[in-house]
């Protein structure tokens, strides 16, 4: 834990690594600078170097994980549709709660790479076309028995084949089957190259189960935590498993359940109800900043609001309606006034300036009523009222609505704003209304952020659009290694949906979640709240 303490003393070069935990522990046990400094020179170290030293194991000491303790972190959003089962996590609490209880073959990284986690190792051959994963050894699902190459080929299988129920089977779509080779160590054989399988593997839905479990009241996993609870809509308890292969579940337990209301939520954060909440409102930033104890977990990322209109009713497949949306998206109030600049500006399609392949050639479409009006008069629409069906499942998703509907006034358009609550929006509207909103977390690459959403035959393909030119490409990039090529034609997707789809995306979003300063072990992946939903495996309580 010293190992980074910096010294000049010749008495500090030679104390050996028991030496300094010894020292370490002398300070864990609340010896005073003054006593730690004496005993040091009396060995024979000067005071300069003493001081640092014990400034090092200080800050040692202080980043050192604590076990025990509880904490309580609030999500925005739950329902009747809360769920164990990794393959249908939906919304990010479920992304949370999956991350107590599981894990993965790989996890993802702060800069979005991904680093071996339930594997040992992952090997590609040389096109990327067979992925052979070696298993850890040692590892025991919560009921005591030990994971194996079985329990790896059972879960995946669950994301493949025309009749799989999994939220996202497009991701491991170009995956033919998987083999055992042996009890520790499993292939995937592809049907074509994927340099993107890790870290789509490292992604929210890829959990390992235990071979057979068909049962999701309870979650039988290899996380850091075991159920104690689970209420779909109520809350989820997790216990710390002591069986735990790895480093982490530093807790006693934790508890995590959904506040709908923004205000409700903000107010039971800075009470002191809950440890830690998702999407602290942008008015009240500085309220969060300037509270005693208080802190904002802020990750700059991909994430993005959209408006969904869907091309297979009749109410919504209308491309100029389409267009006249997007125009009427006043981009820089959303940024400026309602989020704050915890964002940036949206361009109707989904790979912004976070990805590594963002094309940054797209036209920045603008609020334009020139533009919306003429659109507007080709659509045929006239005065009928136009519902659009929307909740705060993101900051700003129903300021994007408000502010198209003040907007479209002044052209004659009328659009019907329904407000509706955040609980149990993903079940009860999301995918079923012709025109409602949604919120999107980041992806660790630009291909499985298309692939997950955008693909004609993807479960998650939100407005149906369908393009078999965009499908193929989307496929054969995952092969190419030519920087030129790959940068043009990664350009071309992201304009097939930005002229195309009709989906508006006005903005990218920030992670702006609050924490209790007690809470350490926090975790930075740009991907959902709350770390990535990492967190859960890394977090651990100094009340002191």
């Amino acid at each position: 834990m010293s190992s980074d303490i910096k010294n000049t003393d010749p008495v500090l070069d030679h104390l050996s690594a028991y030496e300094r935990k010894t020292l370490l522990g002398m300070i864990r046990k609340g010896i005073s600078r003054r006593d730690f400094m004496s005993y040091m020179i009396a060995a024979g170290a000067t005071t300069a170097a003493s001081g640092t030293l014990f400034t090092g194991l200080s800050d040692a000491w202080a980043n050192t994980p604590k076990r025990g303790g509880k904490i309580i972190f609030a999500g925005d959003q739950h329902g009747p549709a809360d769920t164990l089962d990794p393959a249908l996590n939906t919304a990010s609490i479920d992304y949370f709660r999956g991350r107590m209880f599981y894990g993965s073959l790989t996890r993802l990284t702060d800069s979005l790479g991904y680093e071996p986690e339930l594997a040992e190792e992952v090997i590609p051959n040389e096109n990327a076309t067979v992925w052979t994963f070696k298993i850890r050894k040692g590892v025991e699902f919560h009921n005591g028995k030990t994971l194996t190459a079985d329990d790896v080929i059972y879960t995946m299988n669950r994301h493949l084949g025309a009749d799989s129920i999994s939220k996202a089977s497009s991701l491991v779509s170009m995956i033919d089957r998987w083999e055992k080779v042996n009890d520790y160590e499993v292939r995937a054989i592809l049907n074509s190259p994927n340099a993107d399988l890790p870290n789509a593997l490292g992604t929210f839905h890829f959990k390992i189960l235990q071979e057979g479990v068909t049962d999701f009241a309870t979650a039988i996993g290899t996380g850091p935590y075991k159920v104690k609870e689970f209420k779909p809509g109520v809350r989820t308890i997790g216990v710390r498993n002591e069986n735990y292969w790895g480093e982490g579940g530093y807790l006693d337990e934790i508890e995590h359940y959904g506040i709908g209301d923004a205000v409700a939520r903000l107010n039971a954060f800075l009470a002191g109800d809950i440890d830690g909440m998702v999407n602290v409102p942008a008015k009240a930033i500085s309220q969060v900043q300037s509270a005693a104890g208080k802190e904002l977990w802020s990750l700059e990322s991909g994430r993005y609001i959209n408006l969904v209109p869907r091309h297979d009713v009749a109410e919504s497949n209308n491309p100029h309606l389409w267009a006249a949306m997007q125009h009427l998206q006043d981009r820089q109030r959303l940024v400026k006034g309602v989020l704050k600049g915890q964002g940036g500006l949206g361009n109707d399609q989904p790979i912004g300036p976070a990805y590594f392949d963002h094309s940054p050639d797209i036209p920045q479409r603008e609020l334009d009523l020139d533009k919306a009006k003429y659109h507007f008069q080709k659509s045929g629409i006239g005065s009928a009222p136009i519902e659009v069906i929307a909740a705060e499942v993101g900051p700003g998703a129903v300021d994007q609505c408000l502010f198209m509907q003040r907007e479209g006034k002044k052209i004659g358009m009328n659009f019907d704003v329904k407000q509706v609550t955040t609980d149990g929006y993903w079940g009860a509207v999301w995918l079923k209304a012709p025109i409602c909103v949604a919120t999107w977390n980041m992806r660790p690459t630009a291909n499985i952020m298309l692939t997950l959403a955008f693909q004609g035959d993807a479960a998650w393909n939100e407005t149906r659009w369908k393009s078999e030119k965009f499908d193929k490409t989307l496929v054969e990039v995952r092969g190419v290694t030519d920087p030129t090529k790959r940068k043009q034609m990664y350009h071309d997707l992201q304009m097939d949906v930005y002229e195309n789809c009709g989906m508006s995306i006005p903005a990218h979003l920030n992670y702006v979640d609050g924490v209790s300063s007690s809470v350490k072990g926090l975790t930075h992946v740009p991907l959902n709240n709350f770390g990535g939903a990492e967190s859960p495996v890394t977090m651990w309580r100094d009340d002191a």
